[in-house]
């Protein structure tokens, strides 16, 4: 069997010496050059040439897209010579997007820049652990973000938030900017006019407007989101056979429960019981069951592999918590649809964003902007200023928070009181930062009145999904400077204002053109369920155009699989197996006549999950079953508690296609 880094390779040799070579034919013997390197590098270097080295050549290539000149560094970025300043491997599709000085050319070859981007980005979402010291340096980052985070005004470590404070009193203008003796730079601000060390008040006056442009548009968004009572809208959703709108997440909770006991609550403190009382929430009517224990169990820190530069950090919440959390979720999401529309945000829908990127990189009217560590630098502080005029959602997000996190990862283990609102892995986390950053796009690039005429018009112009944020490219430099304020951070280096390179949301735009590469998670076909993504993967490189690199695949599959998987057309929607432009193809499949269903059928692969069912009973499992939506097509059964054992593979009969 291949390992990651030979299947990676096979597939390089594919696209370089079939894919690249039948678009340049005339850098046939340069192609062979090319290979016979990175042949040469994957036997000194392993996979890591894959995960680590060639992505660096792509951040290379993405950074020149934008400035206009290439600059070399890291490995892998040998120039060519003196006189040709381009890196060796790859270089004559370099060469077909910039000069010999490394500048961009006039009309870069998109195609190229594609060859280029798929090359380098073949093995940067590999699947694979990272080392020991990358996640001990990671962990020790998010402990370095929460020290310099600034404490929030409201008493979000008690169980009551405002002990008699007034919300709607605070501003976002009251935050300060560092001076230039304190951070080397050369900002300072004082909207709330504190004083200085020298005893005189300092304003810079173009931020504090951006500011007050941003609050402004924030105090709109918070009041049409309307009040949250979670008690009304349970009773609302159950009404119309949706659910109660708390439910259970998917992963893992920090008391590490099961899934069929997730709904025992072994804990509900006061904090929570203020806003969910577990009489009216965590329980059904005719249950006998006592308030569980007022015990705030921390949430926990787990790293999930992300890419071999670093793991994702993420916090697993307490049951209680996370019920309480996916309620308010709801809320926000259905009322974001219901008071301004999915003109700037859709939580369902990506691809608004992609569509919105491409036509950005041909018109360059629009620029995309990336944050670095967005859950992890969104404070308490900016939370409470930006939903200061809805303070019952402000008060059910404080009940729902856990105020502290456990890091069993470090060497020594720690529990640290969160001064971020949440870290990821929170069911609030996505849509909080969403509307929080929603209100600073839409602020920073207004001027003038602030009302709902002014911020329609810029409908088409801003969007946002998480932390991609696309705006006009005038709001960008007005952008950054009020993230600085925050204390949020532009990743400058996956931002894009100036050239025609544009990235949001997993689409990569030049001038027009779709460049996004494909990023497979793994090409060593030694489960099930990694043989299906090496069929996913093929069937994307065919998307793409790639090939002969996506019929190299095949190779890498097990026999058995190939001989009976199906050839499917682009219309053929509801089948799976390898895709064709030239419609179905069945032939080579065992064929047969169902007599008791009355259809040909053919003898195909297909993955099935293995299962085991416990019956369950109690109150709990009532909960669950009024917690699930209604169903016209499946009924919800709740009383077997069903764990995915193991994903499997096998033959199965299943219809023939119509347009075989």
């Amino acid at each position: 069997m291949k390992s990651q880094a030979d299947s990676l390779l096979h597939v390089a040799e594919q696209i370089l010496l079939r894919d690249v070579a039948l678009a340049y034919p005339a850098l046939q013997d340069s192609l062979s050059k090319d290979f016979d390197r990175l042949a040469l590098y994957c036997r000194s270097r392993d996979l890591t040439l894959f995960t680590l080295d060639l992505p660096n050549l792509d951040s290379l290539l993405i950074e020149a897209l934008e400035v206009g000149r290439l600059s070399l560094s890291g490995p892998l970025s040998t120039r060519v010579s003196h006189k040709i300043h381009v890196p060796r491997l790859f270089s004559g599709l370099w060469l077909r997007v910039f000069d010999k000085s490394a500048c961009l050319r006039q009309e870069p070859d998109v195609s190229a820049i594609f060859f280029l981007r798929q090359l380098c980005c073949l093995g940067k979402k590999i699947a694979v652990d990272c080392s020991p010291e990358r996640i001990k340096a990671a962990v020790e980052k998010y402990h370095d973000i929460e020290r310099e985070l600034r404490d929030p005004t409201f008493r979000w470590d008690s169980d009551e938030l405002y002990g008699g404070e007034d919300p709607a009193i605070r501003h976002l203008g009251e935050c300060r900017v560092p001076s230039a003796e304190e951070s080397g730079g050369t900002l300072q601000a004082f909207c709330s006019q504190a004083e200085s060390e020298e005893g005189t008040t300092s304003f810079d006056s173009g931020l504090c407007r951006l500011l007050g442009q941003v609050q402004q548009v924030a105090d709109l968004i918070s009041e049409a989101i309307g009040p949250y009572d979670p008690i009304s809208r349970s009773e609302e959703l159950e009404s119309l056979g949706c659910g109660l709108g708390f439910r259970h997440g998917p992963g893992a909770v920090s008391e590490r429960l099961e899934s069929h006991e997730k709904s025992d609550f072994p804990n509900w403190p006061d904090k929570l019981q203020n806003v969910f009382p577990f009489e009216l929430v965590g329980k059904t009517a005719g249950s006998d069951r006592d308030r569980p224990s007022n015990v705030e169990v921390p949430s926990r820190l787990i790293s999930v592999p992300k890419t071999a530069k670093g793991p994702r950090l993420i916090a697993s919440e307490p049951a209680s918590h996370m019920w309480c959390q996916q309620g308010i979720r709801e809320f926000l999401v259905d009322r974001l649809r219901e008071s301004i529309g999915t003109h700037f945000v859709d939580f369902h829908d990506q691809a608004k964003s992609g569509a919105l990127v491409l036509q950005a990189s041909l018109d360059r009217k629009l620029a995309t902007v990336d944050l670095s560590d967005a859950s992890d630098r969104l404070t308490c502080w900016t939370v409470e200023r930006i939903f200061r005029r809805n303070q019952s959602l402000l008060t059910a997000l404080h009940a729902a928070r856990t105020r502290y996190i456990r890091d069993d990862i470090s060497d020594v283990p720690s529990l640290l009181k969160l001064k971020k609102f949440a870290s990821q892995g929170t069911a609030v986390t996505f849509p909080i930062q969403s509307i929080v950053f929603l209100c600073i796009a839409l602020g920073s690039c207004l001027d003038g009145d602030i009302s709902w005429r002014t911020i329609n018009r810029l409908r088409g112009q801003v969007r946002v999904f998480g932390d991609d944020i696309i705006i006009p490219r005038y709001g960008y430099e007005r952008l950054i400077r009020v993230m600085d304020a925050l204390q949020l951070k532009v990743n400058k280096a996956k931002s894009f204002v100036n050239g025609y390179f544009r990235e949001s949301c997993g689409v990569d735009g030049y001038r027009g053109y779709d460049v996004t590469p494909v990023k497979p998670k793994t090409l060593v076909a030694d489960s099930p369920a990694s043989c299906q993504a090496v069929v996913d993967t093929s069937n994307n490189l065919f998307n793409k155009g790639l090939w002969y690199a996506s019929d190299s695949l095949g190779s890498l599959l097990p026999a058995r699989l190939r001989r009976a998987i199906r050839i499917v057309g682009a219309n053929d929607a509801g089948y799976s197996g390898l895709t064709s432009y030239s419609g179905s193809y069945e032939s080579h499949l065992a064929k047969r006549w169902n007599s008791r269903l009355h259809r040909y059928e053919v003898r195909v692969w297909q993955l099935s999950v293995r299962t085991r069912e416990r019956p369950r009973e109690g109150w709990s499992t009532l909960l669950d079953f009024f917690a699930s939506k209604h169903n016209h097509e499946h009924a919800r059964i709740v009383s077997n508690s069903v764990d995915t054992r193991k994903t499997i593979a096998g033959l199965s009969w299943e219809p023939c296609s119509p347009h075989a």
